[in-house]
């Protein structure tokens, strides 16, 4: 869950972003809550892949061959 902080609630609560989109009739002006779309937009084109099964965010390296030991001679 995704809190904001209100600034037109007496003593600036936090509540749930999902009170905001149902409930607040100036969700459409609120500074923060305009910047929470903003920031969850940004965030979801990052991490959504253009390929099926990878993400953009990770790196992914390949496995690495351990030689094999050696007892000494």
């Amino acid at each position: 869950m995704d809190y904001i902080t209100c600034e037109t609630r007496k003593n600036a609560p936090k509540i749930n972003v999902l009170i905001c989109e149902k409930k607040c009739q100036q969700a459409t002006t609120c500074k923060p809550y305009l910047n929470y779309l903003k920031v969850r937009s940004a965030t979801t084109a990052l991490t959504t892949s253009p390929h099926e099964g990878e993400d953009l965010l990770s790196i992914k390296e390949s496995p690495q061959k351990t030689p094999p030991l050696t007892v000494g001679k």
